[in-house]
């Protein structure tokens, strides 16, 4: 919970992780993302309450129009943290925060947030991309990718026809479109998922592995369009097996290193 109480010491304020998030994003009007500290440990109930720790302390900020790839050998937390920023997993520990223009504080604080408050932040500010399609029994792909649109107000014809230019560019066949992806390969439910995570042009991008399933040439549209939201002004970060994507869309790296495997019994 932030600790919103005045404090006689200014030292003692600027401790407190909730102060320093509400400072920066007041006095930074670029930040859109902050996260100090954040921790997060697995317990394994079926094996006597042992505990995993996957990340051990990450901090990072992240501005409009920055794109900071993630990098570090396998369990090293990369996609624990991207999951922790989206509020998939709740952080055991530390302070994650992201610009939002109708809070008091022009921020949510994501651990502790209400339901409600994380699900308007991710249909206004901050879209997700993972390596794997969430399928939506009998719904055809355009409206899948369309939805996201949809839900923010945006006309049904207008979503559409977005929709559509985007699954061109992904190369997408047309004549899956109206189809449901339930059935296509890999690599085209993969494209439709990023199709749909990028539609909406969200100001926070969260990118897992997007083009871990595909040939050279989509890896290229999907850098691209990577690139185009950078140069919008999305503030971007991500996971990228390859070294070519890496290398065109960051511009900068932040390296994490896989924390202590076990932390004993839980308390």
């Amino acid at each position: 919970m932030t600790d919103m109480n005045h404090s006689a010491s200014g030292d003692a304020d600027q401790q407190r992780p909730g102060r320093r998030a509400t400072r920066a994003f007041v006095e930074r009007a670029a930040l859109m993302l902050r996260a100090e500290n954040v921790r997060k440990t697995f317990t394994l109930h079926g094996q006597g309450g042992i505990g995993i720790e996957a990340l051990a302390g990450v901090s990072l900020e992240v501005e409009r129009g920055e794109c900071v790839v993630l990098v570090g050998p396998s369990g090293a937390g990369k996609s624990t943290l991207l999951r922790c920023l989206y509020g998939n997993y709740l952080a055991s520990g530390g302070s994650i925060a992201i610009r939002d223009d109708n809070a008091p504080l022009q921020h949510l604080e994501i651990t502790g947030a209400e339901p409600h408050d994380v699900l308007r932040l991710r249909r206004n500010v901050v879209g997700y991309v993972s390596q794997f399609l969430r399928v939506i029994p009998r719904v055809a792909t355009r409206d899948l990718v369309a939805a996201p649109l949809v839900a923010r107000g945006v006309a049904e014809d207008e979503a559409l026809a977005r929709a559509e230019t985007l699954l061109a560019r992904l190369n997408v066949p047309q004549r899956l479109w109206s189809l449901a992806p339930a059935t296509f390969s890999g690599g085209e439910q993969q494209r439709v998922n990023i199709a749909r995570g990028l539609i909406a042009q969200h100001r926070v991008l969260l990118l897992d592995e997007p083009t871990a399933s595909l040939d050279a040439e989509n890896r290229a549209v999907v850098s691209s369009l990577i690139v185009e939201a950078r140069e919008r002004g999305a503030a971007i970060v991500g996971v990228f097996h390859d070294e070519d994507t890496r290398e065109r869309v960051a511009t900068r790296r932040l390296p994490l290193e896989a924390p202590q495997a076990l932390l004993g019994e839980a308390a």
